[in-house]
């Protein structure tokens, strides 16, 4: 069930006020307009603006939703190619203007020559589990060119589990607390739910380590939100 591509669909046909429900396994489901997916540059929350003026040489937009960052690089003068597993969502990025978007798993794409790969609204959660982070780093790696950088969004759960006196009670679980069951809901219907990854810093820092990147904290937001670049040495 393409739910992006139906929603994205739905917005352009005019249902302004059209909303995804997100459901993961750890919280409470939360609703996610989907006008937020066509925001324009100077609408974009800080960490995503300081994403995009990061950029630099030839950008891969991996999970590139509506398109709205990489256009938003486009008016930059970038070259850009953007991906996604939503066709629908393709089909909609190249009528607003995507020169180059391809339906497409990100660990399946193997076309080189990137100077900067974006992974914005939780992108790399695509690795479902720690374990996944080290297979998305590794293949990074083969389609960076020298000296090229990965741009990571994600958030730390940790702050879910917060305590009245500020300290933490993660529950007992087998997994990491940052791998969760996400589904997504879209006018009462709902797809499969699949494995996504909210990684905290620390344990980026240390995969990303581990793989021979270097790594740096751009942005760090109130809710435990933050944006890093992991870059080639």
């Amino acid at each position: 069930m393409d739910i992006f591509g139906k929603a994205f669909r739905d917005f352009l046909n005019g249902d302004a006020k059209a909303v995804i429900k997100v459901h993961l396994d750890i919280t409470e489901p939360d609703e996610l307009p989907v006008s937020y997916f066509f925001r324009s540059y100077d609408k974009m929350p800080k960490w995503e603006q300081i994403a995009i003026d990061s950029c630099y040489g030839r950008v891969l937009d991996a999970g590139a939703g509506a398109g709205a960052h990489a256009l938003a690089l486009q008016q930059k003068g970038l070259k850009v190619v953007a991906i996604d597993l939503s066709a629908g969502g393709v089909e909609v990025m190249k009528e607003l203007g995507v020169n180059n978007a391809i339906c497409q798993d990100f660990f399946q794409f193997k076309e080189k020559g990137f100077d900067t790969l974006l992974f914005l609204m939780n992108g790399a959660g695509m690795a479902g589990k720690l374990e996944g982070l080290k297979k998305l780093l590794s293949h990074a790696k083969k389609i960076l060119n020298p000296n090229g950088q990965i741009l990571v969004e994600s958030t730390d759960l940790i702050y879910l589990f917060e305590e009245e006196d500020g300290s933490y009670l993660i529950p007992m679980r087998e997994n990491y607390y940052g791998e969760v069951s996400y589904q997504l809901e879209y006018k009462g219907k709902k797809a499969k739910p699949f494995p996504w990854l909210f990684v905290d810093f620390d344990h980026l820092a240390d995969v990303a380590q581990k793989e021979g990147f270097s790594f740096e904290l751009l942005y760090m937001g109130e809710t435990h939100n933050y944006l890093a670049r992991l870059a080639l040495e």
